[in-house]
């Protein structure tokens, strides 16, 4: 997956859960496999595979995901265990702990970002070039 999108390489389709912009949920929210979220959440967000959160979508609470997209809103901390991609719309307030991450021209984080186990990081900055990029 090196210098791959992380919504170009998604893997299983059969395993994702969608919530649309319509969903409001108060509480916590896990599974297993991948998430796309449109809607609002006021509580931790727990996915073992990728979270997507797509331009309508904001999350009040911790967040832990595999990999994450982040288009929508964020205040908490963020752990991912493998890359977060910040697209352009992307706003975070709060700290992110992850192994790589990359950051769209015009995305806003107010926060720290930390690797594990103290590794030097170096991001990754793009610009967005696929106009009509939407959640899948």
């Amino acid at each position: 997956m090196e210098n791959q999108r992380l919504s170009d390489s998604l893997i299983d389709p059969v395993s994702k859960t969608t919530l649309r912009a319509s969903i409001r949920i108060t509480g916590t929210l896990s599974g297993p496999g991948d998430l796309f979220l449109d809607g609002k959440v006021n509580g931790d967000v727990t996915v073992d595979g990728l979270l997507f959160m797509g331009e309508s979508a904001s999350v009040q609470g911790k967040i832990t995901a595999g990999n994450m997209v982040l288009a929508g809103q964020v205040q908490g901390q963020i752990t991912v265990r493998e890359k977060i991609e910040i697209r352009e719309s992307g706003h975070i307030r709060g700290n992110i702990i992850c192994m790589k991450i990359a950051i769209a021209e015009g995305a806003y984080m107010d926060g720290e970002v930390h690797t594990h186990k103290g590794k030097s990081l170096a991001p990754t900055y793009f610009n967005e070039k696929r106009a009509a990029l939407k959640t899948p």
